[in-house]
């Protein structure tokens, strides 16, 4: 891929080779690629919205809180214990292999959010925890493949801090310092302290979902529709995070969010 010369982004990415540098440029498009689907996920949802809102009962914002905590909480029990052993034989090993890769996730979410919208508000708390849970068990898997050891306690935390960085409903202007900023304040956090940060992000999102299904049946084609929106954000954000973890390894943090600023600017600038 033809690149600026490396001058072009000044001291800030001095101690960064060009193969380096492609790759920021890569992880960059991929998070402007992730805040696209913010688009997409409102005109799916937005022209329903209105007409379902009255349908929700009152109260409903805590019983989505509770639900939203519930799901991580299982979904970090669970997600973890399904992925295949290579060292293991046997049918189950074989299925837990054979359901694997992003789109087999982005699959089974639209078929968890038809099943769950079927039943509108009284199915949610279900639907949260199975599509939860996938999403988490995709990004283990991404994690994985930039060496991570998603056996590692740390590693996991890692992963579900994924669900902290924004939403496909929330759009951050300033994305490369909303994005490091995040990164930042939920590095070395323990699972509780975790879930208090996340837990909020995730309502306006999880809100949004939750008054799109909120009719039954036509719930169904609204959680099929826009589950699999949730899991392609989440799984992108899980690539731009592990991508950025893996240059971090090699370079202090604050010089990979200088440099990935400076690329950033550059992109915005219109400069390919």
């Amino acid at each position: 891929m033809q690149i600026e010369n490396k001058a072009d982004f000044g001291n800030a990415c001095a101690a960064f080779d060009e193969v380096e540098i492609t790759e920021l440029r890569e992880i960059a498009k991929s998070y402007r690629e992730a805040s696209g689907l913010i688009i997409k996920l409102s005109n799916l949802a937005g022209g329903q919205i209105d007409k379902m809102i009255s349908k929700v009962p009152d109260g409903w914002h805590a019983g989505i809180a509770q639900a939203t905590d519930l799901a991580l909480r299982t979904s970090y029990a669970a997600a973890s214990t399904t992925h295949p052993d290579e060292s293991e034989e046997g049918t189950l090993n074989r299925v837990l292999a054979y359901c694997s890769g992003e789109r087999w996730h982005k699959l089974a979410s639209s078929l968890s959010g038809a099943v769950g919208g079927a039943g509108g508000l009284t199915t949610l708390a279900a639907d949260l925890a199975a599509t939860t849970t996938l999403v988490l068990r995709s990004i283990q898997q991404i994690a994985a493949g930039y060496g991570e050891n998603i056996d590692d306690e740390a590693v996991r935390l890692e992963c579900i801090a994924v669900f902290g960085f924004g939403g496909p409903l929330t759009e951050d202007d300033e994305v490369e310092t909303g994005l490091f900023g995040v990164r930042m304040a939920l590095r070395g956090k323990s699972l509780e302290t975790l879930l208090r940060a996340i837990v909020p992000r995730l309502l306006p999102n999880i809100g949004s979902k939750a008054i799109s299904q909120a009719v039954p049946l036509l719930g169904a084609l609204a959680g099929a529709t826009i589950n699999p929106v949730f899991t392609d954000y989440y799984q992108k954000m899980a690539h731009v995070h592990f991508r950025l973890r893996r240059l971090e390894r090699g370079h202090d943090p604050e010089q990979v969010k200088a440099c990935f600023e400076r690329v950033v600017t550059q992109m915005k600038a219109g400069k390919r």
